[in-house]
């Protein structure tokens, strides 16, 4: 296991890294988004010294409110070349894995609409990123249209496409974690972890929820031991550096 945590998208990059570093993380979860982390002010150069400084891996991020499953055409083609312009951000990092995030009309349209508009979209994304040495990962949100069955039906038309778990996110709508990692841990290539009251999405720390967290990660440790980001939403940041500590704790003994 290799944990991480994200930079605050609408604060310095820069600083943002030196915290992950300084304080013993593995990896960065580059959130590449408004409004401080576009493309155009990443500098690329300061940014690989830091990763270096602090032999940080990295884990590619694009924001949730990319309409890759919008009802409108031109909105998803225009999704597709904006994300061109990240990939090519994350490649100069040496970025390998970079996620997406599922996308819903939601309105008069159907799950199975909803399905095939970002089947069209995550198809040519998906290409897109490979002129990049770029592999895509979905990431289920926090809605109710992230079912097992519309997950499936989406990683089944795009062998090439492969999971990003948010055990947060899968433990709204009576969804349970477990479901998704037996479905789809072949899949399986980066996790996130934060908590929450199984009713609403609130990135708590560790154990400030109710999800049962020594089940999940037993059956997560029985089948992947890759990263694991703490997308943990705090002002304060030692709740960031306690969750870490208990996950390790519990991930130790499972």
């Amino acid at each position: 296991m290799e944990i991480g945590f994200p930079n605050h998208p609408r604060r310095n990059l820069l600083k943002e890294i030196e915290w992950i570093g300084k304080n013993g993380f593995d990896f960065v979860d580059l959130f590449l988004e408004e409004d401080m982390a576009t493309p155009e002010k990443v500098d690329v150069n300061k940014t690989r010294e830091l990763l270096e400084k602090y032999d940080l891996g990295i884990v590619g991020h694009t924001a949730w409110y990319m309409p890759i499953g919008s009802p409108v055409k031109a909105l998803r083609s225009a999704c597709i070349a904006e994300l061109k312009r990240y990939f090519r951000t994350f490649a100069e990092l040496g970025v390998e894995y970079v996620n997406i995030h599922a996308n819903w009309p939601g309105g008069l349209f159907t799950d199975k609409e909803g399905v095939k508009f970002q089947i069209e979209t995550l198809k040519k994304l998906v290409e897109e990123a490979k002129e990049f040495g770029i592999k895509l990962m979905l990431e289920p949100l926090d809605t109710r249209f992230d079912t097992v069955k519309n997950i499936s039906s989406i990683l089944k038309a795009i062998p090439e496409l492969y999971l990003h778990l948010d055990i947060g996110h899968t433990s709204l709508y009576g969804r349970k974690p477990e479901d998704f990692i037996k479905k789809f841990h072949a899949r399986l290539k980066h996790v996130h972890l934060h908590d929450n009251n199984k009713s609403r999405d609130l990135h708590l720390p560790l154990g400030c929820g109710s999800i049962e967290w020594e089940k999940i990660l037993k059956l997560l440790k029985k089948y992947y031991d890759g990263t694991i980001t703490l997308e943990v939403f705090s002002r304060d940041r030692d709740y960031v550096l306690l969750a870490r500590d208990k996950l390790i704790e519990l991930w130790n003994k499972l």
